[in-house]
């Protein structure tokens, strides 16, 4: 088994730029990632009997990885052969992260505590995981507050409802994740504006956790229409990030409306196990057993590229789970222990830092 620090990249854009950014992968000698399917919600100028128009466009997600020193050129390269640093075309942000794979080096397992200190970006992830039906709603709630596109993906949820008896029939397996990076100083009030939204404070609606990026180039346009002038609001707002160097001077107020008495968890950690389609569900009970609460696991697609352009491709499972930093070891331990590095599983970990969690925690009297 191998240890190593990794710079991981989630790239989501519109199928219509995704030809181009396989060719910049390609060039850039990006062997494999994970392909998984979404979609970004944006406001149009449609006309709707029902109220404000909502338009949904499918989003081409793209996860990969490379080595720290090498993040800032494979950044700059996919921002501007891809993206162009122009709205409507997609997302690119960076996880610092510890990748364990299957290896024939010695061990290295006690640089599992690799430093996960980042540089000073002002930027923040958000993920969401609420019932299936729901994700547009918070989804639109970031939208209505400026922040950017989010980012809606489908999974499966395993764990805390397995063990709720007979109450589990009243809570739906099926689950939506809503995504969106905001500005650090914007974090702890788009946090409650999605707990409002999703109403995460009642007993099996979900969880959100918060996750440091070190660098991102965010799609700025939520509103598909005509225009009547020479910029739209968003290509002005990237224009003043640019000369600014930073999103500072956007800094503004999101509050919900009952963010009294909130109490987060902090000091947590995000574990990503890939593997071998269908087997996730038998790593959940593992990492259960040895302390895990909990997760959501999404269907996804493994491709390697061949330096002549051809593909193979195989479906993978990803358990996204959020533990306590403590627990890290054991349950890791115990992924390893159950074969996770086998070639029945084909596994492989990643792990990323997580700032701050919630979800509906029943108070003891």
């Amino acid at each position: 088994m191998r240890v190593r620090a990794i710079s991981k990249f989630t790239v989501a854009v519109y199928k219509v730029v995704s030809p181009l950014l396989l060719q910049t992968l390609q060039e850039c000698h990006i062997s494999d990632y994970i392909f998984q399917q979404g979609k970004g919600v944006a406001l149009s100028d449609s006309k709707s009997f029902f109220g404000t128009p909502w338009v949904e466009n499918s989003l081409d997600t793209y996860h990969f990885y490379c080595a720290p020193d090498e993040e800032a050129a494979l950044f700059e390269t996919i921002a501007g052969k891809v993206l162009w640093h122009q709205e409507g075309r997609g997302s690119v942000f960076v996880e610092p992260a510890i990748l364990l794979e299957a290896d024939e080096t010695p061990d290295n397992f006690n640089e599992l505590d690799l430093d996960f200190s980042v540089q000073k970006t002002a930027l923040m992830g958000i993920y969401a995981i609420i019932q299936r039906g729901r994700g547009m709603a918070l989804a639109r709630r970031a939208v209505d507050s400026g922040s950017g596109v989010p980012a809606l993906y489908y999974g499966t949820g395993g764990g805390i409802r397995d063990r709720m008896g007979l109450v589990r029939i009243t809570i739906p397996p099926e689950k939506e994740m809503v995504n969106v990076v905001v500005a650090e100083h914007d974090a702890e009030g788009m946090m409650e504006l999605l707990i409002e939204a999703g109403r995460l404070y009642r007993p099996g609606m979900g969880f959100i956790f918060t996750y440091p990026v070190s660098r991102a180039d965010m799609d700025t346009k939520s509103f598909f229409g005509a225009s009547r002038a020479a910029a739209s609001v968003g290509q002005i707002v990237s224009a003043i990030d640019e000369i600014k160097g930073n999103t500072e001077w956007r800094r503004r107020t999101l509050l919900g409306q009952s963010q009294e008495g909130r109490t987060y968890m902090k000091n947590l950690e995000n574990i990503m196990i890939i593997c071998n389609d269908t087997m996730a569900k038998d790593l959940l009970h593992v990492a259960m057993n040895a302390g895990a609460t909990g997760a959501t696991i999404s269907n996804c697609r493994l491709v390697n590229m061949e330096s002549d352009g051809s593909q193979s491709k195989k479906s993978v499972e990803i358990s996204d789970m959020v533990i306590g930093a403590s627990q890290k070891r054991p349950i890791i331990s115990a992924l390893i222990e159950a074969g996770l590095f086998t070639n029945q599983m084909n596994g492989r970990i990643i792990v990323k830092k997580s700032c701050a969690a919630y979800t509906y925690i029943e108070k003891r009297k």
